[in-house]
């Protein structure tokens, strides 16, 4: 049908032929189009020779890479500046930047690519059933880890089995807590099954949190630096927190030959200035990310190149209701009311990105749901305080820890004089990065980091559904949780916008958050490094990276 296939080369999902019919007239784009073909096991050579016998492949790309130029060639290691996380788990790390270490080593059952495009990779190919509550996984042949064994459905069923457990910390819990049963077919071929339609079943296994580890991880002691078995390209080789992780190129490789004989991840914190510092000096080839006060810096610098795109990248300044004074809805209101989100985007990071709405759902993820604009009222937000007993203004105290940069604090600074306004005295309680993340979701008023992800369902299903392990604000209503599995089982994401609308609006009118602005993903690489590719979620792979 259309000349699309499937992975397998099995039947198309049934909303194929519509979003085929829905790009070809425009009520979608060709990202959106790319994008749910590829969830719903749709080949995407296929889909793409679809576009570009229908409407044409320009404008796909969402973060430009940094081109390859000349014939790729063997040899040299790659510097990168970034944070040496301590790594115990992967399963139930919380930070991007450990995933983008191990994922040298490690591998996920699919990818996602910096146009948010889902494609084999452990897995070479899947299938949804027509209610999207089972989904039959064929793994690639010959895919073997670093200490020999095979790669089979016994280490893919150990990883959901301790995603989902009971016991289990991580974030997959969460995600899969509708996995009813994991079905083994052969060694290289398994069903999940759900009771409930679940959309994001392949999207969600490439969480940074969710490589594969190997079927005896626990067994051989559960900490994967001290015996780090992987079925990617490179080993790791030494590893100290908060100095060093080091990896080499890993001989007898079941995929394509990688270029770089080894990777350095240097650790010189999370300043941005003393990072780009250390890219001038020649000490580093990478930057992790880069934050506005630099880009002026960047332009003027030689040998240099600056990767920019798009990004569901946030902040969410959100209040606790079930702790006072942010149990009387009157004080969250007045917050929301008083706070400038324009102005947060125009002044913290120079209007670098777009304005967002409270919501968390990004204009650019596919089921985003237009509503009407905020009105910011500061005289209705004094008088909502006075009414709740506070005629005289409230203090209030944020906490925050920088853990992306100092933006964060600029940001935290344009609300203070925002709310001052209304007669709300903010007091900003600034700790280091290494103490925020583990009161995160504990403190009563708190600014936090929330990275891209590629479907708006993903990030409502893990911060804002009732019991949700990160849903940190303490959220819960039980339409808003009716509306997301609603949408969860609607492939077409025209149709999933309608109850996406609930859901915007239910967050909007609870004000459990200030959310500001979506910000631009930014990083700078030097000349000589080639094929690098930012992406949006800050997945770095190097698989194809080479040095000129």
């Amino acid at each position: 049908m259309f000349g699309l296939k499937n992975n397998n080369g099995g039947k198309l999902h049934s909303a194929v032929p519509e979003l085929c019919a829905d790009v070809a007239r425009g009520a979608i784009s060709k990202r959106e189009f790319l994008r749910t073909a590829a969830l719903l096991g749709v080949a995407v050579p296929s889909a793409k020779a679809f576009l570009a016998s229908t409407v044409g492949l320009d404008g796909l790309s969402l973060v430009s890479p940094a081109l390859a130029q000349g014939t790729p060639k063997s040899g040299g290691t790659l510097r990168f500046a970034t944070v040496v996380q301590e790594i115990t788990d992967p399963a139930i790390i919380t930070w991007i930047e450990a995933s983008d270490m191990f994922r040298n080593s490690l591998e996920y059952l699919v990818e996602v690519d910096a146009d948010n495009v889902t494609k084999p990779f452990l897995a070479e190919s899947w299938q949804p059933n027509e209610e999207l509550t089972a989904w039959r996984f064929m793994l690639r042949q010959g895919v073997k880890w670093s200490n020999g064994d095979e790669f089979t459905t016994d280490d893919v069923e150990f990883n959901f089995k301790r995603w989902t457990s009971p016991q289990s910390k991580s974030s997959l819990k969460t995600t899969f807590k509708t996995m009813t049963g994991f079905e083994k077919h052969s060694p290289l071929e398994f069903t999940l099954h759900f009771s409930a339609p679940l959309l994001t079943v392949p999207e969600s296994l490439y969480a940074y949190n969710a490589p594969m580890l190997h079927r005896n991880f626990d067994e051989q002691g559960g900490n994967w630096p001290k015996n780090p078995i992987g079925t990617g390209p490179f080993e790791l080789t030494s590893y100290a927190v908060a100095q060093h992780c080091n990896f080499k190129r890993r001989e007898g490789y079941w995929g394509k030959p990688v270029y770089l004989d080894g990777i350095e991840y240097i650790n010189i914190g999370s300043d941005y200035q003393a990072q780009l510092a250390a890219l001038v000096a020649g000490q580093v080839d990478v930057l992790y990310r880069i934050g506005v006060s630099e880009l002026d810096l960047v332009s003027k610098l030689p040998n240099v190149k600056l990767l920019r795109g798009p990004a569901a990248n946030t902040l969410c300044i959100r209040m606790k209701p079930a702790e006072k004074p942010f149990d009387d809805i009157r004080v969250r209101k007045a917050v929301v009311l008083a706070a400038d989100n324009q102005k947060m985007l125009d002044i913290a990071v120079r209007g670098v990105g777009v304005v967002a709405e409270n919501h968390h759902v990004a204009p650019f993820q596919p089921e985003y749901a237009k509503l009407p604009p905020l009105k910011r009222d500061v005289a209705e937000a004094k008088r909502l305080l006075a009414e709740a007993g506070y005629k005289d203004g409230i203090d209030l105290e944020l906490t925050l820890g920088n853990t992306q940069g100092v933006w964060e604090q600029d940001t935290a600074q344009v609300l203070q004089q925002n709310l001052a306004e209304a007669g709300i005295r903010l007091k900003l309680n600034v700790i280091p990065a290494a103490q925020f993340w583990p009161i995160w979701t504990k403190v009563p008023f708190g600014m936090t980091y929330w990275a891209h992800r590629p479907l708006g369902v993903m990030t409502l299903d893990l911060a804002y559904r009732s019991g949700a392990a990160w849903n940190e604000s303490g959220f819960s209503d039980p339409e808003f949780d009716k509306a997301l599995d609603q949408a969860m089982g609607l492939a077409d994401p025209k149709k999933r916008a309608a109850p996406i609308a609930t859901c915007e609006k239910l967050l909007q009118d609870a004000c459990i958050m200030v959310q500001p602005y979506w910000h631009d993903k930014m990083t700078v690489v030097a000349n000589k490094v080639q094929n690098f590719r930012a992406h949006p979620s800050d997945y770095y792979k190097m698989h194809e990276v080479w040095m000129s």
